[in-house]
């Protein structure tokens, strides 16, 4: 079982904070800032064993980056865990993704969502 894990969050400080953290429990874990960084990272190669993703980010929320997920071969099968601080979304969450985690959340309910993805 891969324990890669690729992080997207417009938020700079909780991206960096959580990478550092999974990498001190032994995953290997990037933080991306955007959406299209991502994909593009995705793009060249990279398949980490689950994407945890924000979905409100400006430019490209995390919607469309499930969207280009899906449509992608060799991407559409990467679990993606939602990451999301807001309690009243009116959009279903996207298909693509196998769990939905509020923020903030507490350490080890991630740390169990990602093993089960």
């Amino acid at each position: 079982m891969s324990k890669s894990v690729l992080i997207i969050d417009d938020d700079v400080d909780l991206a960096t904070t959580l990478a550092e953290t999974l990498r001190e429990l032994g995953y290997e874990a990037t933080p991306y800032f955007s959406g299209r960084e991502a994909l593009e990272h995705l793009s060249e190669g990279e398949r980490p064993g689950v994407i945890l993703l924000d979905l409100m980010m400006p430019k490209m929320n995390g919607w469309k980056v499930c969207d280009e997920l899906s449509a992608a071969p060799g991407l559409e099968k990467i679990p993606v865990v939602i990451m999301t601080a807001a309690s009243n979304i009116k959009q279903p969450m996207p298909a693509h993704a196998r769990e939905v985690i509020s923020k903030p959340f507490e350490l080890d309910a991630l740390l169990r969502t990602i093993d089960a993805a």
